[in-house]
């Protein structure tokens, strides 16, 4: 299902339909620019409330208001006026945002940034987590972010830079069910050849080692969640 003018998405936002911090929201959008938005079902509300343009929205629409919806449905909202619709049955094998997410990979981005994937039902917390693994597989750049938490996926050797982490706390926490000789080097705790399991909080709530500017993360087989994350 590609766009019918063979665009290439490039940076592309997702707004996903859970709970948002508006201002938060605001802020990072005034220095963070997009080729390409797509809304997940409420994720619409999102981008009608901060006034952004809308490239597509897509879902079920159980959760849009129905005013919003007319208003891009009827190409009310003039920055979002070629905007294409495209509509889901309610009952479906995936939540909304693993098919926008699907609909995205299959037009070429170059990177990913999910908005709305964290705030309200752990439920869908946990599958918005788990769908990472198929930007991963196709090799595109994907974040979740919200005010306190940004969160992706890596499959091999990362070099962290302390000016680009979210916040303070960094943690490591098994995708796989094990992550085979992790070695953690620049951090306050670092490791070296440990194997972890998922279930452990053994590498939850690291950080920059005082003075340091980058730091490493390699390991040799499984897939790492990466939550770099600050208190409220």
């Amino acid at each position: 299902m590609k766009m019918t003018d063979n665009k290439t998405f490039g940076k592309t936002l997702l707004l996903s339909g859970g709970k948002t911090d508006i201002d938060f929201v605001s802020i990072y959008l005034k220095s963070h620019k997009f080729d390409t938005v797509v809304c997940a079902d409420s994720g619409l509300e999102t981008a009608c409330k901060l006034d952004v343009k809308v490239d597509c929205f897509m879902g079920d629409f159980d959760s849009v208001s129905p005013g919003i919806l007319d208003k891009y449905m009827n190409k009310m909202i003039k920055s979002s006026i070629d905007a294409q619709f495209i509509r889901y049955p309610a009952e479906k094998d995936a939540t909304d945002t693993e098919l926008v997410l699907d609909y995205i990979l299959e037009n070429y981005p170059s990177q990913i940034i999910i908005i709305g994937a964290t705030g309200g039902r752990i439920d869908h917390l946990l599958a918005n987590i788990g769908i990472l693994s198929k930007a991963l597989e196709n090799g595109v750049e994907t974040y979740i972010i919200d005010s306190y938490n940004k969160i992706y996926l890596i499959d091999g050797e990362t070099e962290l830079h302390k000016d680009d982490i979210w916040s303070k706390y960094i943690s490591f926490y098994p995708y796989t069910d094990e992550v085979k000789n992790l070695r953690l080097s620049g951090l306050k705790y670092e490791l070296e050849g440990v194997d972890v399991i998922k279930g452990s909080s053994r590498t939850v709530s690291n950080e920059f080692a005082e003075g340091v500017d980058k730091a490493y993360v390699s390991f040799d087989s499984g897939i790492l969640t990466v939550i770099q994350s600050k208190d409220k």
